[in-house]
């Protein structure tokens, strides 16, 4: 299954479903029994109700939280590419074979693709930008923002309640 796609239309999560994804967000590993517990469900509703966000796409799989310095990432930046549009099909190969890439968006506004890239130091930083991004098909412009502190990293992110 293609990022974006669901295997069928399901309900929103409610409130039961939510505390399952928090709890899911928070730490993967957690047990069946102790999430049962914590969304006051039997193991069985929990368990179904797991395979049913699964099924439906909200949940699309599970992952490790890395601390990127501690990996040797110790520059975050996003990168705004602007561009001419016949060239993004091509790019967005190109785009998703370089691993310093943590996301990549296309975006209508001021750029056309917006890059979250993580790399050791600002030399890297430097040649990713002026040797492989400027020299993309149809770029014609990019522009650096250098993170100096993440403040917030929500693994999940709910509607407001009303």
């Amino acid at each position: 299954m293609a990022y974006g796609e669901h295997r069928r239309a399901g309900r929103l999560p409610d409130a039961t479903d939510r505390t399952i994804i928090s709890a899911l967000a928070e730490d993967a590993r957690t047990g069946i029994t102790e999430i049962a517990a914590m969304a006051n469900v039997s193991r069985a509703t929990a368990y179904n109700r797991i395979k049913r966000l699964t099924d439906d796409g909200v949940i699309r799989g599970y992952s490790v939280v890395t601390d990127h310095s501690k990996m040797g990432l110790g520059v975050t930046a996003l990168v705004m590419i602007s561009g001419s549009q016949p060239d993004w099909r091509a790019n967005r190969e190109i785009l998703s074979s370089y691993p310093e890439i943590e996301y990549c968006w296309y975006v209508v506004g001021s750029a056309d693709i917006v890059l979250l890239v993580r790399v050791a130091d600002t030399h890297q930083l430097r040649d990713l930008i002026l040797t492989r991004l400027q020299s993309l098909p149809g770029v014609t412009a990019t522009q650096t923002l250098t993170v100096i502190d993440e403040v917030v990293h929500r693994p999940v992110v709910e509607p407001p309640k009303e």
